[in-house]
């Protein structure tokens, strides 16, 4: 028998035949069509009709999933049950009274998937099944626990109406816990249609509750926080504004303000915000505030400012009184609040600089980066750039801003970098190195030159030149520069005079000029290099493997050498990179020398050879690389280098794609399952690749060993995989160039359809 879940996938696409035995199939006879009268009212009938297995009842198909087998590395074992989403919606389609069958442990289960996945849609189509299908009895302890669970804030107002509806004489009884994320969805809600029945049922819940909560008494006044039933209360006033409630909300403002929940100070009135709203409001943002709710106080603001803008709106300077109170030992949501009140409060009037200034300050302070950022996305965008001109961070904050978009790969970076080289901007000494290589290993060389060329001068220059770091990433950014462009002019040998070719000439030669500038500032920060630091002396070696001079990055070593210092594995393994990238053998030797001087290579020597030599196309030394790798105890490849070579190696090109296919699978198998090796991410991107070079059967391979066990079953792009693996596995049957039997095997493994396509 197959498994339950490829039951379901041939009966969702129309492909069913039947079960099939180890070598027979038993045709399966459908039940006559049904009607259109019975088929489900809100689906076409065309649509249905024209799905060959689709008016399958849902007994019918409990019957046939009962005796599913139980493989614990894929589907799980089902009695009578519905335990995936997809089959839930395509029962529910087409017969839904036959789900009265299922059990309520099944619609719980799929509540649970829909909640994690936020499919509100189908939460509200599970909770009505349950309040219409399952047996009386059960439905009251349901919704009970329902109401109590994560997937309240999900549900959909007019699906809590009716829970709520069936739980009537119960609410008095509710948790408060329940009661508060009750009344919050309701409060967070947009409009709906089942906003007032459901104010009716819960506007005296709420009060009930309010009125019972304790008072604090003592020296407990001086710490108090109120309960978030207050926070909840805030937003459920704000809602009934909305709903043009005046009379409930102002019922529930005076409760709040009489037990000191509002205090006292918080409800004043602003010149020209004299309407009964706007005063509400701007008391709950000032309580807010008072209460460190920031994120809350802002959502009332934005009521507050939803007008036309114009300079002297009267809710403007509490809305920058607000921003300063949310910068305040500030929490990455008062940083986001803050954010969106000075976007919003821009068409009206620029917040000051001593704002945005501060912003940048508080959100390096807690490293709240992608605030940081989101914040001088808006104030370099076209449109605000037109109006105002905000300021840069400053100091610390501007380093380190800097180095955040560098690491987010925001073209952002290069902005705020020439912001930093035509501005003079001033940064700190201890941040311009770092600052500097970051923005050469993103390959912004212009302005890492320009920022290199002024930090080179003056006072502070000996701390700033003799950066190792910065010294390499330089070196290795205008070496790769200098290549490119000798290679553009080899390529156009034979073709012809340009007149740009004597323009490159003197790039090449003003590159090869700075190149040699930094290298030589560099030693001379550090004469004599025979007492230099053990990093400086490895560090100046390596730039001069990377440029090619191998001649004198030995005789760097050498002077480690001469003073019985020997060179790490690290140091080894920083040659090893520029010498495997002119030739893999060569690197492979100078491996065999490190062993037979003791010095053990580690995965990141192995690695790298071999990421090289499938470069170079020599799958031998790949195998054999891969063979010391298996020799290494406790030793393993790092995520980041598995996913350098695996990807590095398979993308390169399609010649000899399959035999580079092979030894990546080696090099996996020899890493081992319990290994970061086995991510779903590398899985997924060597089976497509095995997938391009129409290697079905490696693709399977990749499959087996990195997603089987690792994957999610129904997770949809799997599924896909399988797929695609079980067709071209069937085609290259089709053609003999895959045996019957190994086919079979391979499409029960995918659990895919067998027997319409093979045998």
């Amino acid at each position: 028998m197959f498994l339950c879940r490829r039951i379901l996938f041939q009966l969702e696409f129309g492909t069913f035949r039947g079960f099939a035995s180890t070598r027979t199939s038993i045709p399966f006879t459908a039940p006559p069509r049904p009607s259109a009268s019975r088929l489900h009212p809100n689906v076409p009938t065309t649509y249905l009709q024209s799905r060959e297995n689709a008016y399958m009842s849902a007994q019918r198909l409990l019957e046939m999933r009962s005796g599913a087998l139980d493989n614990e590395k894929g589907p799980h074992k089902i009695k009578r049950e519905i335990t995936d989403l997809q089959s839930y919606k395509h029962l529910r389609t087409v017969d839904r009274p036959s789900l009265a069958s299922l059990p309520l442990s099944s619609y719980f289960s799929l509540l649970k998937q829909a909640t994690r996945l936020g499919l509100v849609g189908l939460i509200g189509h599970l909770i009505e099944d349950i309040l219409e299908l399952c047996p009386e009895d059960q439905r009251a302890p349901a919704m009970r626990e329902i109401v109590s669970s994560a997937t309240l804030p999900l549900a959909p107002l007019p699906t809590i109406l009716l829970m709520l509806q069936y739980l009537r004489t119960e609410l008095d009884r509710l948790p408060l816990s329940t009661v508060t994320v009750l009344i919050r969805t309701i409060a967070d809600a947009p409009p709906d249609q089942a906003d007032m029945p459901l104010l009716e049922l819960v506007f005296p819940l709420l009060l009930a509750r309010l009125q019972t909560l304790p008072q604090p008494q003592g020296n407990d006044i001086l710490t108090y926080t109120p309960p978030k039933i207050i926070a909840a209360s805030f937003s459920f006033v704000d809602k009934l504004l909305r709903l043009s409630q005046g009379e409930r909300a102002l019922e529930i403002f005076q409760f709040l303000v009489r037990s000191g929940k509002i205090p006292s100070e918080a409800v004043q009135t602003i010149p020209g915000l004299k309407d009964f709203a706007s005063i509400v409001r701007s008391s709950l943002v000032r309580a807010s505030t008072h209460w460190l709710w920031r994120p809350l106080a802002q959502t009332f603001l934005s009521s507050l400012l939803d007008s036309p803008p114009t300079p002297d709106h009267p809710a403007v300077s509490l809305a920058i009184d607000t921003i300063y109170a949310c910068l305040d030992f500030p929490t990455v949501a008062d940083l986001a609040a803050c954010r969106s009140l000075i976007i919003q409060i821009h068409p009206f009037s620029p917040v000051p600089n001593g704002v945005v200034r501060e912003f940048y300050d508080a959100a390096e302070s807690i490293k709240a980066g992608p605030e940081a950022h989101a914040l001088y996305l808006f104030t370099r965008s076209e449109e605000v750039m037109q109006t105002h001109k905000y300021p840069c961070p400053r100091g610390l904050s501007l380093a380190w801003l800097l180095r955040h978009l560098l690491e987010a790969n925001s073209h952002l970076a290069k902005t705020l970098g020439e912001e930093i080289l035509h501005g003079s901007i001033p940064i700190p000494v201890e941040s311009r190195a770092r600052l500097v290589a970051g923005l050469a290993e993103s390959g912004h060389a212009t302005t890492a030159r320009g920022l290199w060329s002024r930090f080179a001068i003056g006072k502070d220059r000996e701390t700033f030149i003799q950066d190792p770091a910065c010294m390499i990433r330089m070196v290795s950014l205008f070496h790769h520069l200098i290549q490119k462009a000798e290679e553009t002019l080899a390529k156009r040998v034979g073709k012809g005079p340009f007149l740009d070719d004597r323009l490159i000439r003197q790039q090449i030669e003003d590159m090869e000029g700075f190149l040699k500038f930094v290298l030589s500032e560099f030693a001379r920060a550090h004469s004599p290099l025979s007492s230099a630091h053990h990093r400086i002396l490895t560090s100046q070696a390596r730039a001069f493997f990377i440029i090619g001079e191998f001649v004198k990055g030995f005789e760097t070593f050498k002077i480690l050498l001469g003073r019985r210092e020997m060179p790490d594995v690290f140091d080894v393994n920083v040659t090893l990179t520029v010498m495997a990238a002119h030739d893999a053998r060569m690197a492979a030797q100078l491996l065999d020398r490190m062993k037979a001087k003791g010095l053990q290579p580690d995965h990141i020597s192995y690695g790298t050879v071999m990421h090289h030599a499938l470069i170079q196309g020599d799958m031998e030394l790949v195998d054999e690389m891969v063979g010391r790798v298996r020799e290494l105890k406790n030793m393993q490849l790092s995520y980041k280098s598995i996913i350098a070579l695996v990807r590095g190696s398979v993308a390169l090109d399609d010649v000899g794609q399959q035999s580079k296919l092979k030894s990546v699978l080696n090099i996996i198998k020899s890493i081992g399952r319990s290994t970061v090796a086995t991510s779903p991410h590398v899985g997924k991107f060597l089976v497509l690749a095995a997938l391009r070079a129409k290697d079905p059967v490696m693709a399977y391979r990749f499959w087996e060993f990195l997603l089987k066990d690792n994957a999610d079953w129904v997770d949809r792009e799997h599924q896909f995989l399988r797929r695609i693996i079980a067709k071209d596995i069937r085609t290259h049957q089709k053609e003999n160039w895959v045996k019957e039997s190994v086919a079979r095997m391979i499409l029960a493994e995918l659990q895919e359809e067998i027997y319409s396509y093979v045998g």
